[in-house]
This record gives C-alpha cells, sequence and structure tokens, in this order.
C-alpha cells in the first residue's frame, strides 16, 4: 500500500522532445544507474542552456518487465529540450507525441515506485482502458531537497 499522495486521471499532454540517452539491462531500484544516465544528458544541455524552468526530466520504459527478460529490458533517460536541437553523438532525441493520457500524480520513496506502478497499471485495467506501448515517468523535483527525500513524479501511460 502507498503511504503517497496520489491521484489518477486521464488528460492530453502535450508532444514533447525528448534527449536521451539509453540503457539495456537491469534497472529497477537503481538509483546510481539513473543519476549517471541523467548527469550523461545534463551535462550536455546545461552548458547549452537547455535546462530551464520548463525542462521535464523524464525516463520512458521501453519494455514489460514482467515479459521481458531484465538483461534485454531497455529504458530511455533525459530531458525535454526544443524540436529542433541537434544533439552530440551518444544522446538521442525521440518524440514523446501528443495524445490521452493516464497520469498517476504521486510524491513517494524510491521503494513505492513498483506499487505506485501497480496503483496505475490497476486503474487502467478496472476501468477496461486500452494503453498503447508507450510508458514513462515525468520528475517533478530534485528529491534531494525534499525534506523526506520524496519523489515528485507523475506516472504516464498513453492510452488509445
Amino acid at each position: 500500500m502507498l503511504t503517497a499522495v496520489s491521484n489518477i486521471k486521464i488528460t492530453r499532454l502535450p508532444k514533447r522532445t525528448l534527449a536521451y540517452v539509453r540503457n539495456v539491462g537491469p534497472y529497477m531500484g537503481d538509483t546510481e544507474l539513473f543519476g549517471r544516465l541523467f548527469n550523461t544528458v545534463m551535462e550536455w544541455a546545461a552548458p547549452k542552456g537547455l535546462m530551464t524552468e520548463k525542462t521535464e526530466a523524464i525516463t520512458v520504459y521501453h519494455d514489460d518487465p514482467c515479459t521481458v527478460p531484465e538483461e534485454k529490458q531497455r529504458i530511455s533517460v533525459g530531458f525535454t529540450v526544443p524540436e529542433k536541437t541537434i544533439t552530440p553523438e551518444g544522446i538521442h532525441l525521440m518524440t514523446l507525441p501528443e495524445g490521452k493520457y493516464i497520469v498517476g500524480s504521486y510524491e513517494i520513496l524510491p521503494e513505492e515506485y513498483k506499487n505506485a506502478w501497480k496503483e496505475v497499471l490497476d486503474f487502467i485495467r478496472d476501468e477496461n482502458i486500452t494503453p498503447t506501448t508507450l510508458e514513462f515517468e515525468s520528475y517533478k523535483n530534485d528529491p534531494n531537497t525534499h525534506p523526506e527525500g520524496k519523489h515528485i513524479v507523475d506516472i504516464c501511460v498513453q492510452i488509445e
């Protein structure tokens, strides 16, 4: 059970461009891995003036952890940037399309992510909603600055 504040709704999200790096392999619970991946993109983006108050930190999950072996699971980690941004080798661009999404908003500890995802996916199942394959987390704070170390995050699942 979550000790977190949560709110799940259906909403329309705008199109966004994500500058990212990809990881293939185990990632669950590896906060150091996520830190390294985000830092790789930030070290490029910050000096270019791309880190603004409107920038979103996002992790896209490409594979179902229930059906894809851990060593083949892919995540893309990065930040939103203007659409026509030119990236260096090793940093890629992807478009997160405009559309309808289930968005679960949470204020959680790192160990509560699994339960938050379960709550969102249960909502989709219980409401008989058809998801697409696009699932991501949009982070709203730096947990290091939160008095309880909590992550303020939206869990987003695009729906048909």
